[in-house]
């Protein structure tokens, strides 16, 4: 390799035109097609063919013009470090990206892109998306720009003969089979959420029927169901088959997302690659991961599964969610921390603790429980006896769910790092270092005079964590060690 390679303005790989065409004619496809059939309706019988062929040249010409004037109008070279990307087909633009403050290296592989032995880069920082840059590139140049990219992160030698620090790089390989059993584990109340808002628009649509029409649709239900001896149980079989689809769905797309997840790693860089369809991979740099989340419910903790989030900094305009790394699978919670805090993370002491008060329970409990009386209430008043059991049932799964909220929620300071707990059915806990602290601050409510308990709001370049109903005093403790321990110590 050369040393000045990329170092001069070049365009990206032929074949990328290729793909900008093909992404380009999706967004023109659907507009220039309406304009294209209203021209062929309203032409005489003797200019249809006419019409339809310019309607054609149109459908292709423009995104392909388009296509090539973007393609021919993008430059990108690496100079000082940083990488320059030029383009703007009427305006010259020209992005400048530190490598030093890429959080995540992203690629994407999908079909098109493996049929022309092509991959998609993107690089990811806190600018906005429109902001960042995304090259297509083929393997082979793909790997020549990765190899000048690492040169770039690696720690220079102290002198020309010095080599630089050598990191051995291993791989994990996820079994599909314990990603599927741990995407089941999840919360399953998502799905039957789904029926219910769906069977809340499709009887909301009534409002838009005339009354004739009302009641011929439900003259129809009726004469059907009676037709098919409804019954609670037939309505209730139904719905279990719509949570199946819907749960169906769901391991569809965390099969197609995560399909084949395989870890590479050495002592500062995760680099994981995934999908089934699509091909993608993401980097992690360990200092760029601001908070590890780790959710455990019940059947995960019966099964050994575990949920982890590699959380990295939020866009100043919206949280990139797909810049973040969600592992579903066996509990590999130890490895990660380990790596991110140090092998010694686990024995270290603690400096303090806070546990929330009933503060918790209420904020969980109470509004929803008033709402769900005062619907009671009503059925009731109604003679809706049987309908009053789903309020009931509701307050029955709210009551418990606080209590296990005010229990899990708390906050450890260990030497090093500090753990938030949370959660309501499942435990989370947000893993973050102080280094990564940017404010800390404590919320009185109106109620703090009397009961002595306020909320502690602990904000990263990645999370807002809050820890409720702490007593007071034991919050501006923990407040003044974060902020002593998230100072940088000037030698």
């Amino acid at each position: 390799m050369t040393t000045n390679e990329f170092s001069h303005p070049q365009r990206m790989s032929p074949a990328a035109f290729l793909i900008i065409f093909t992404k380009l004619f999706k967004q023109c496809a659907a507009p220039l097609s309406i304009a294209g059939v209203y021209n062929i309706i309203t032409a005489p019988s003797d200019d249809k063919w006419k019409v339809i062929l310019v309607a054609a040249a149109g459908i292709l010409s423009v995104p392909l013009i388009w296509a090539l004037l973007s393609y021919l109008t993008k430059k990108f070279y690496i100079k000082d470090g940083s990488l320059i990307f030029t383009h703007g087909i009427i305006s010259r633009e020209k992005n400048i990206v530190p490598l030093d403050r890429v959080h995540s290296l992203r690629t994407e592989k999908g079909i098109l892109f493996r049929l022309l032995d092509m991959r998609g880069i993107i690089f990811d920082t806190l600018a906005k998306r429109d902001e960042e840059i995304e090259l297509i590139l083929d393997e082979y140049e793909w790997k020549r720009l990765l190899a000048v990219i690492e040169k770039e992160e690696r720690p220079h030698p102290e002198s020309d003969t010095e080599p630089p620090e050598f990191n051995p790089t291993n791989t994990v390989h996820y079994p599909t089979k314990n990603l599927l059993l741990a995407a089941l584990c999840q919360n399953h109340l998502k799905g039957m959420a789904v029926i219910i808002s769906f069977l809340a628009v499709v009887f909301g649509s009534f409002d838009d029927l005339s009354e004739e029409q009302a009641k011929s649709v439900l003259g129809w239900l009726d004469s059907t169901l009676d037709s098919t001896f409804a019954s609670p149980l037939l309505i209730i079989e139904t719905l279990f088959v719509g949570y199946i689809l819907i749960l169906l769905l769901w391991l569809g797309r965390i099969l197609l997302r995560y399909f084949d997840t395989s870890m590479s790693y050495d002592k500062n860089l995760l680099t994981f690659t995934y999908g089934l369809l699509t091909r993608q991979s993401c980097r992690f740099f360990r200092d760029k991961i601001c908070t590890i989340w780790i959710k455990r419910n019940f059947l995960e903790k019966k099964f050994g599964f575990s949920t982890l989030k590699l959380k990295q900094a939020l866009n100043v305009t919206a949280q990139k969610e797909d810049s973040n790394m969600t592992l579903y699978g066996t509990d590999s919670s130890s490895f990660y921390l380990k790596w991110w805090l140090g092998e010694d993370y686990a024995s270290e002491k603690n400096l303090a603790d806070a546990n929330s008060g009933k503060g918790v329970f209420y904020r969980h409990v109470a509004f929803r429980a008033l709402i769900a009386i005062g619907i009671a209430i009503v059925l009731l008043c109604d003679h809706l006896f049987i309908w009053t059991l789903i309020p009931l049932v509701y307050l029955t799964i709210i009551i418990p769910r606080g209590i296990c909220a005010m229990r899990h929620s708390r906050i450890e300071l260990k030497q090093t790092y500090f753990i938030v707990h949370k959660g309501s059915f499942a435990e989370i806990d947000n893993y973050v270092k102080y280094s990564n602290v940017e404010i800390v601050s404590i919320h009185r409510s109106p109620l703090t005079r009397w009961s002595h308990r306020v909320a502690l709001v602990i904000a990263t370049s990645g999370t807002l964590l809050f820890v409720r109903s702490l007593k007071e005093e034991e919050a501006l403790l923990i407040r003044e060690l974060l902020l002593l321990k998230s100072k940088p110590i000037n030698f």
